[in-house]
């Protein structure tokens, strides 16, 4: 089917579907629903047609002619947004002997892809926000099945180390800020290991800002926001996000204008050890972590709460950490089953002293939001229902969910275009040379004029046909009511 008559039997469908809806005004879901479909049916059809016409300018091409011969051409058919596109697939073999397709090469389709890159996106955006079947629901196709694995296996398929879409500013032209703020946290993710849930892993998360601004009374927000996770597993790992992390901040920051970067902890080895890879870090204490700690151990004192942990804090804003020591013990040889509260809030305490202090007493320091980062970022998605994630996946979709938070849902596109080119560098089957010459460009060109020569006849056609049909049928039913 060539384009013209694919246009000629959509109007006809649409026309069609106007004549009905006019003799019976009341079909409007009906007309919306026909409407929906040709569209779809027609837009696949169009991009059949479409890349069948590139592959068959890229036969007749002359540049294919001096190095490539012809083995054999089949259909192919991919599952879109809009639906499945079938087009004419044409094999070649060079002069070395090695066999290929120019035109997957040309438009950076994989080997034994079966989706098309808006498709994947469309995939990968649903399975962030909901399950694996609901992704594989979402996508209609005809002939084609999507199953669940289909959507595990391309949330597995993005790459481990995702790029950064948005490009470097110059260096005259980085940001110039005093201060910025990390906090971290991890999530307990379930592990599933021959079908069922043994252990998690700890997805990290890591997230830059700016400041915070009063959006209302009582609420805030994140200031440039950029946000890091994955599972990180073992120091190298760890070092190797922390790294990143620095290597953001060179690129975007003017770092000799920066006077500090506050590393907001919950006590964590691993957070800690961001002030050995960002350059002007400090460590700074959770301060909602430390009154987790306090409010569990004055829960066992026999004084009333509040009065102490108001000398937890005066001891703090003192610095006597002695006498905070003294406290502790007191109250665990007084107090029954006060131990591994006690013993809890002392290793916390004694072990962050200098961070505590620091969140005491630096005016820049701000509060930290780390839990309710990780509730929305990844437990939301990953940990607050029963399911069960593999390594690779779980990883996958940390990465995920920080991706869409820092560029949004409509950049899943860019992800996605940036995964076929590394595979298809892995398959050495990027073509930079372009294979269709410039004399079967020119053929084509002239081909398309006289078709839009025809549609502006069609058109000019249509715009003169009369309309006292559908007048008449109106004022019927009018009449009618």
């Amino acid at each position: 089917m060539d384009i013209l008559t694919l246009i000629r039997s959509y109007v006809e469908g649409l026309l069609d579907a106007e004549d009905r809806f006019i003799d019976h005004l009341d079909t409007f879901p009906e007309l919306e629903q026909t409407v929906v479909e040709l569209t779809n049916r027609m837009a696949a059809e169009f991009l059949g047609v479409v890349l069948t016409t590139a592959d068959t300018l890229i036969r007749e091409s002359g540049v294919r002619k001096k190095e490539y011969t012809i083995q054999r051409k089949r259909m192919r058919t991919l599952i879109s947004s809009v639906g499945d596109v079938t087009f004419e697939h044409t094999l070649f073999k060079d002069k070395k002997g090695q066999t290929k397709c120019l035109l997957d090469d040309q438009i950076r389709l994989p080997d034994k892809e079966r989706f098309t890159t808006l498709a994947e996106a469309k995939v990968l955006s649903e399975a962030e926000v909901h399950s694996y079947q609901h992704a594989a629901d979402s996508i209609r196709t005809g002939t084609q099945t999507i199953t669940k694995t289909t959507v595990m296996n391309k949330i597995h398929a993005i790459e481990k180390e995702l790029p950064e879409i948005v490009p470097l500013p110059e260096p005259d032209r980085k940001k110039q800020v005093e201060y910025l703020y990390l906090e971290a946290d991890e999530d307990h993710i379930h592990k599933q290991k021959d079908g069922t849930t043994e252990g998690c892993f700890i997805g990290k998360l890591v997230y830059l800002f700016e400041g915070k601004e009063e959006v209302c009374k009582g609420r805030r927000k994140l200031i440039a926001p950029f946000y890091f996770g994955g599972l990180y597993n073992g120091s190298d790992r760890n070092a190797a996000l922390w790294k990143q992390v620095e290597k953001y901040i060179q690129d975007h920051y003017d770092q000799e204008s920066l006077k500090r970067v506050y590393i907001c902890s919950d006590g964590g080895a691993w957070i800690k050890s961001a002030v050995n890879y960002i350059y002007k870090g400090k460590l700074v204490a959770d301060r909602f972590h430390l009154m987790k700690y306090i409010y569990r151990v004055a829960n066992y004192t026999l004084d009333d709460r509040d009065t102490t942990v108001g000398r937890f804090y005066k001891y703090i804003y003192k610095n006597k950490p002695v006498t905070v020591k003294k406290l502790l013990t007191r109250i665990r040889n007084h107090c029954e089953g006060s131990d591994r509260a006690v013993e809890e809030c002392r290793k916390f305490m004694l072990n962050n002293w200098k961070a505590i202090q620091a969140a005491f007493h630096d005016e820049h320091v701000l509060g930290c939001s780390a839990e309710g980062h990780v509730s929305s970022v990844y437990s939301e998605r990953m940990s607050s229902r029963p399911m069960g994630w593999s390594e690779t996946g779980s990883d996958r979709m940390c990465k995920l969910r920080c991706y869409v938070r820092n560029y949004g849902r409509g950049k899943i596109v860019e992800l996605v275009r940036y995964r076929r080119e590394q595979e298809c560098l892995r398959q050495k089957a990027v073509g930079a040379e372009e294979m269709i010459d410039q004399s079967t460009k020119i053929r084509y060109t002239s081909e398309q004029r006289r078709n839009r020569a025809y549609i502006e006849r069609v058109q000019a056609t249509l715009e003169l046909g009369s309309t006292v049909r559908k007048t008449l049928a109106i004022r019927e039913q009018i009449g009618s009511i």
